[in-house]
This record gives structure tokens, sequence and C-alpha cells, in this order.
């Protein structure tokens, strides 16, 4: 009985907050509503064969590059062109008649990731990915010594700036890399689920040929007790309306897919330089934005639930936040396994005025059951196996929502945008190009009401 006094007093908060924050019509306040049945598979991305219409892809990186598949796909623009990070790429056995393995040299094995880059910046056709080549022809995995980028230890999202290609990088994974029990108190635990435990901040000048690390962004501490989690290891990087950027993250580490968000900024022209953060800390008592200089102030943007009495359930890991000048708002799109009355599993998206919220509630922009992908382009999640044509055993879903900025249209007069944006599926091990369509509020188009003092953060 107080089990279920506890989860009708959690809907009843929820359900409190959510009216606050609607208008009289009982529409959400500046959000954008996801078009039903508007969510489709563009094409695959990486990998020789799309197995959903037993074709060749468009970038063949098995027989172009010894590139059997890889993981995520975060992307930015950078000198004309669109760079995708890659984590954990699988090469080919053999590769132009040479040995490709991950430990096969020129292979180093703490190095196992690819950036793929095109000059495609408007959607007429899926893109046709190259990569740097190493010393067989295969592609090159990018290196950032000293820091090692090995199972589950990969780029995580891009910016360019000032002519300059920063990326940040999660690294030191103890969970997925021997030794398991170092550093303590981690008593030998192996996740493969687990995921890195500190990011840096890497800069090329030469279009992702070589980097050079330039220092820690966020880093946990494991050795003391209590343990510290850095909150800034699963990040989104977007441009401000002002002079900063704005970096979204959450944790890694054993609190891969149950973390909370949070946010961080720092001013453009200091990205090549440590420190200098700011990290958004709760609003004023006149609503503005508090920062702090202490990553342990950052607090959380929103929370998510599960079950039908929205037990309070973390859920986040990968994430894109883009600006949308066609509805006028940020939106955000991540991966939760989260399943309440309102909201199936898949990819969420929530929308918000300002960077820091109130973000909207969250809708489900793809769930793979509802939306024609179990079965079609995703062999095996959490709905079960089904027959696959690639051959793969491992259970499989889908996650790592990333836009691709450039690509995005819409209509500022009747507020209506379509994003484009890559999604990671396991089963087959690759990434595919989906859109989505969304409604603005109908009063997108008009500045008023936005926040617009020295910190710039609307148009």
């Amino acid at each position: 009985m107080k089990k279920l006094l506890l989860g009708y007093a959690i809907l009843a908060v929820l359900l409190a907050i959510t009216t606050r924050a609607q208008s009289d019509d009982g529409q959400w306040k500046d959000s954008a509503t996801y078009v039903p049945g508007s969510t489709q598979k563009i094409c695959q991305v990486t990998g020789e064969t799309d197995q959903e219409f037993g074709t060749f892809t468009v970038s063949r990186t098995a027989t172009r590059y010894g590139m059997a598949g890889a993981d995520l796909g975060y992307s930015f623009e950078h000198n004309g062109m669109l760079f995708f990070l890659f984590g954990d790429a699988a090469p080919t056995k053999t590769f132009n008649g040479y040995p490709n393995g991950r430990s096969d040299p020129p292979r180093d094995p703490n190095y196992d990731d690819a950036i793929g880059f095109t000059s495609l910046t408007h959607l007429t056709t899926c893109p046709k990915l190259d990569f740097i080549p190493d010393s067989i022809g295969a592609y090159q995995s990018p290196v950032l010594a000293p820091v090692t980028l090995r199972t589950n230890e990969m780029p995580i999202a891009g910016i360019s700036e000032g002519g300059r290609m920063y990326v940040i990088f999660g690294t030191d994974n103890p969970y997925a890399n021997p030794p398991y029990s170092s550093p303590p108190p981690l008593n030998g635990i192996q996740n493969l689920d687990a995921g890195p435990t500190r990011t840096v901040v890497g800069v090329s000048d030469d279009n992702a040929h070589t980097f050079r690390y330039l220092y820690d962004f966020s880093t946990s501490d494991l050795t003391s007790l209590p343990n510290y989690n850095a909150k800034f290891i699963y990040t989104a990087i977007a441009r401000g309306h002002d002079e900063y950027l704005y970096i979204w993250g959450s944790e890694g580490g054993l609190q891969f897919r149950n973390s909370l968000p949070c946010l961080a900024r720092k001013k453009a022209f200091l990205m090549d330089q440590p420190g200098e953060t700011e990290y958004f800390a709760g609003l004023g008592a006149d609503g503005h934005p508090l920062f702090s200089w202490s990553e342990r102030d950052a607090v959380p943007l929103f929370a998510d639930y599960d079950g039908p009495n929205f037990t309070p359930k973390n859920c986040m890991a990968h994430k894109g936040v883009q600006w949308n000048p066609y509805v006028e708002l940020w939106v955000m799109l991540y991966d939760c396994s989260d399943e309440t009355p309102q909201n199936l599993p898949g990819i969420y998206m929530r929308t918000a005025e300002q960077l820091w919220g109130p973000w909207s509630v969250p809708q489900t922009i793809f769930n793979a059951k509802r939306d024609n992908g179990s079965c079609v382009f995703i062999y095996s999640d959490s709905s079960g196996p089904c027959p696959n044509p690639g051959g793969q055993t491992a259970a499989g879903g889908n996650y790592a929502p990333y836009f691709i900025a450039p690509l995005a249209t819409g209509d500022e007069r009747t507020a209506t945008s379509t994003f484009y944006w890559t999604m990671a599926t396991f089963d087959p091990y690759t990434q595919v190009i989906m859109k989505t369509t969304i409604q603005g509020p109908q009063e997108a188009g008009s500045t008023s009401g936005k926040y617009t003092d020295d910190d710039g953060f609307a148009p």
C-alpha cells in the first residue's frame, strides 16, 4: 500500500509540474510536437551492405577502407566538410592482401576508432564517406597520445572553432579494458556496457589526420570514498547565440545510460585553454541562470521516469542538441529505455526555449517496433531476435541519436521543420540516417519574450 501511495505521489508531482508548464489549451509552452509517423530511415551509413534492401551501401566501407562496421556517429562541420566520429570500429580480417585485425600493424590496439568525412552538406543522396587511409590503405584510427582509445573509449563530440577542429574524447574505461581491478575500488568488475570515466579535449589542425592532447575536460575520482563520477562524459556541443560554446553532459562508467543531463559553457575563443568552463548551477531568484566554476555545482536539467507510476529512473547517455531556427527552439535527442503510459522506449526528444530549460516532457520519436525498425533494419532488440541476413547473434538495439545539423529544413512561417540524424544499431553494427518532422509552437517566428540580455541566449 505504501508503494502504491508513493507511486501516486510521484505521479501527482509530475502532473503538477506538467500543468504549470502548460498553456490554457493544454499544449506545452514553447515546445515542438513530433509529427506521428514522420520518422523514417533514409539509408545505412557504414558497412558494405544495407541489410534491409540487400544492396551495397553508398560508402561500401569494407571494400574501400577495410571497415566492417562502427559505433556512434556524432557529426559536425569543419572546413567545408562534414565529419563523423565513430567509436570501436570493426576492421575486416584482411585488406589489400594484408592482415587488418585490431592488433595487426599498422594498427595499434590502444586506438580502435575512426573518423569519416564527406563534402556533402545537403541531402540529395546518402553521403559517401571517406576515411584517412593508413599504410595499407585501410581506415586510420585517430591517435591521441598519451590517452588510450580502446573498447568503449571513443571520440564523443566535436566542433569547429577558429579554423581548428576540437574533439572531446572519452577514455579511462577500467570496466571494459584490463586491468579491471585498477584503479580501486573496482575490485575486478568487468562491464562491457560501462562507459569511459574521463573526457579530454584534443585538437587537429590538419582535418583529423593527427590530434594533439590539450587538457582534461571532466574527470572522475574512483579512488576516494565517496567516489565522484564526472558529469561531462557523454557530451554534445553547440554554439550559442553569444560568445559561448555550450556542452551538455552526462556520466559514464557504471552510470552509463543511468545518468542525468547537466550543462556547461565555455567562451569559444578559449576552447584551446584548460579551465575557463562555467557550469549551470540553477536559476536565481530573478529567473536568470547561475553559473559556477565548479563542476560539482552542476545541477540536472531534468529527470526521466519509468513504469506506470512514473518511478524516477535516469536513462541519459548519448545525446544530440541543436538549435532549430524554423521552430525557434533548442531540440535534444537521446536514447532511453524507460517506458511510461506516455512514452515507449527508444529515441526521446525534448525541446526548450533556453539552453538550460525548462525542457519539455519527452516524446518518443522512434520506437523500433512502432516505427518499422524491428526485423526491418534492426534484427535483434529488446523485443527479441528475428531473422538476420547478416548472421549476427548478439542482441542489438538502437541508440546514439546525433543531429546532422546542416541538413535540417523547414518553414519559419508555419513553424515546421524536418531534421536529419544518425542512429546507431547493434544488429547490424552500423549507423542509419533518419529523418523526423516536428511542428513548433504557434508563436514561432516572433522574438517576443525571448531572453536577450547581454548573455545573448536567444537571437
